[in-house]
């Protein structure tokens, strides 16, 4: 019979409890039971999948994650991470370096270490996301495309609400 905080699951025909502790108020899911993203090496069309999943796997592991990493996403200029922070830092970056193949693997290697030898795995985290939703090159041309020949007479409100549109891009 299950505990209060657990919950019984089947896995492979055998049932397995799954844990569910408390980090403060908030329900905390035991991250053995997420599987790990995988191996990412760059792969066209695989990059959205991946980071789901391991945004998935590291929110298992702290809930905040998702958070910090949404904040390092969106951040600016140096990535100075507090002292508080800094062991959760260190262990994105060495999930990241086991994640990680290839290019994407210089680029996290690349990322700026902290203070007494520990690797900042915000920034490097902010470095993988950058590189993989820069925008490929065939969009970048289509995009020209579109400033370079404008069709103004077609737009919805005629020519003036085409001009409009176009400078607005």
């Amino acid at each position: 019979e299950p505990a209060d905080n657990e919950t019984t699951s089947s896995s492979s025909g055998g049932a397995r409890l799954a844990t569910f502790g408390r980090r403060g108020a908030v329900p905390q899911l035991d991250a053995r039971l997420v599987d790990k993203p995988g191996k990412y090496s760059g792969e066209r069309g695989y990059w959205r999948l991946w980071k789901a999943r391991a945004l998935g796997w590291l929110t298992a592991v702290h809930p905040d994650f998702s958070r910090f990493l949404a904040e390092a996403e969106s951040h600016q200029g140096d990535m100075n991470v507090p002292l508080s922070l800094r062991e959760m830092s260190s262990f994105l970056h060495t999930e990241l370096l086991a994640w990680l193949t290839g290019t994407q693997l210089a680029l996290v290697l690349r990322s700026l270490p902290l203070g007494g030898g520990a690797s900042n795995g915000f920034a490097a985290w902010r470095t993988l996301c950058e590189e993989e939703e820069r925008m490929d090159p065939a969009a970048q041309v289509a995009v020209l495309q579109e400033l370079l020949h404008p069709e103004f007479e077609t737009a919805e409100g005629g020519w003036r609400q085409g001009w409009v549109e176009w400078e607005a891009k």
